[in-house]
């Protein structure tokens, strides 16, 4: 080591005793007073008598107890409740956690160093694989696919214990944990650092509280060691037997692959490609927004195939209203939202609708200029959606509905358009699209006799698999939401609660 490192350390010790020397240097002096006073009087042989007695009789009592309770063969009662069994073992497995159990409660009569925790676990699970297989397997005779499936289990085990009992947990980076890890010496040395100020503090603010403290400390010491030992003893029996019940699930063949599991997924792969909707996605979210007078109503009433919305020459919708649809055999749910009329309030709250979608239909009057409304709509939709880019946005497809006051003398034969038709509407559609950011805009008559009607339900189907994107993405996402004040209180509840029920049996034993 450096010269300068070595005198470095040597300073730092000594400024340690330093203050160490100065905090304590009324308690000295008071009790070099106090003796020498004790001597003039004739008594400080009775002092010391006294205090030696008193000193025997508490610590006498403490091995009495100690005796006491080894004698009645509560010596190794645990704090701790260990893992049950499972109910689903049979008699031989249940016998075989037994078994294990008493091996490991023989080999933890006193803690062993974390560092071998790892070790002893292998030991745990070998013994296990021998005693369960007659002696034919060993520790890690077991396959792959098993392996997979025993450390998904473990580890949604562990997460669930993690959401319900500790506060924050969703919120705590192994980046922060990693931090902290590295950090705990620094942190241990300044707790130790502000413990030792405090206590000469305390001893010169009121020498007899602090005295009387330092004495509490000495005597409870050792029991407190000794009841740290106790739950770092209990603490890794509990790690053993849990890998222990696992062990017992992996040589009991319940994780090995079953020609059932193989051929359902075979018929799942096969599947894939063709199912849009897994088993239990809720209906799709498809929410209709527009202008006032747009026809929003009369194009939901268009798709249902009915008169479920209420249709009128004047705007009717005014509150948000939801109607099922089966589209494709494909559960939807289409969201009929208030016209919008450039009012900041309402803006906000379509926003918010959009945001809340898988797939947004936005209807354009074709025969209608203004468009102001519809882009402060969609800045209000862009900047809500930044403030999570973690969000896949709604798919969305642009609508203009009456596209047939474009064209003098509709209907045409069949519905054929001419040339000068499909230059017109194109043009139009160009328009709206240049107005309102949009790409591609989809011309269409919703009224009888409709037009262009099956081309938008063909739309709607192709956006379907990417709408399904978005709606797992937002579930996903909503479920994962921070669950503030309340939900970490409970959590932190739960916790002390586990804790309290712990320290209660363990005083009432």
């Amino acid at each position: 080591m450096p010269l300068t490192d070595r005198l470095r350390q040597a300073a730092l010790r000594w400024s340690h005793l330093g203050l160490v020397l100065v905090l304590a240097a009324p308690v000295i002096l008071s009790s070099v007073l106090g003796f020498v006073w004790l001597y003039e009087r004739g008594w400080l042989l009775w002092f010391a008598l006294a205090s030696a007695g008193f000193y025997a009789v508490v610590r006498g009592g403490m091995l009495l107890v100690r005796w006491q309770t080894r004698r009645s063969g509560r010596a190794d009662t645990r704090d701790l409740p260990s893992p049950i069994a499972d109910p689903d073992w049979s008699d031989a497995e249940v016998a075989a956690y037994d078994r294990a159990r008493a091996r490991i409660a023989a080999r933890l009569t006193v803690p062993i160093p974390w560092a071998d925790l790892p070790q002893e676990a292998l030991a745990v699970v070998e013994e296990l694989a021998a005693d369960m297989s007659g002696g034919q397997r060993s520790a890690l005779d077991f396959t792959v696919p098993e392996a997979l499936l025993l450390i998904d289990r473990v580890a949604l085990q562990y997460r669930a214990f993690l959401l319900r009992n500790v506060p924050l947990s969703d919120r705590l980076s192994v980046r922060t944990m990693h931090w902290l890890w590295r950090k705990q010496d620094a942190a241990l040395t300044a707790w130790e650092t502000g413990f030792l100020a405090w206590r000469g503090v305390r001893l010169v603010i009121n020498p007899a509280v602090g005295l009387l403290r330092e004495a509490e400390r000495v005597l409870a010491s050792g029991l407190q060691d000794r009841l740290t030992d106790r739950f770092r003893r209990d603490a890794q029996a509990i790690l053993l037997e849990e890998a222990a019940q696992a062990a017992i699930d992996l040589y009991s063949g319940r994780l090995r692959v079953s020609e059932a599991e193989m051929a359902r997924l075979a018929l799942e792969s096969d599947r894939r490609d063709q199912a849009i909707a897994a088993p239990g996605d809720p209906p799709l979210r498809i929410v209709v927004v527009g202008q006032r007078g747009a026809g929003k109503s009369t194009l939901i009433n268009a798709l249902l195939g009915g008169d479920a919305a209420e249709v009128d020459a004047a705007p009717t919708t005014d509150a948000v209203a939801a109607y099922d649809w089966m589209l494709d055999d494909l559960a939807c749910r289409l969201i009929d939202t208030p016209g919008l009329d450039g009012g900041e309030k309402q803006i906000a709250a379509l926003a918010q609708q959009m945001a809340g979608a898988d797939l947004v239909l936005w209807l354009h009057r074709a025969n209608r200029p203004g468009r102001a409304a519809d882009l402060a709509l969609a800045d209000a939709f862009r900047a809500l959606m930044a403030q999570s880019p973690e969000r896949r946005p709604p798919v969305t497809l642009h609508v203009a509905s009456a596209a047939e006051t474009l064209l003098p003398g509709w209907p045409r034969p069949e519905n054929e358009l001419t040339a000068q038709d499909r230059a017109t509407i194109d043009a139009a559609m160009r328009a709206i699209g240049d107005a309102t950011g949009a790409t591609d805009v989809l011309p269409i008559r919703a009224e009888d006799p409709d037009w262009n009607l099956d081309a938008l339900r063909d739309g709607i189907l192709a956006a379907l698999p990417r709408a399904r994107l978005v709606q797992r993405n937002r579930l996903r996402l909503g479920a994962g939401k921070v669950p503030g004040v309340g939900g970490n209180a409970l959590r932190a509840g739960r916790g002390a609660g586990a804790v309290a029920r712990t320290l209660w049996g363990r005083l009432r034993r």
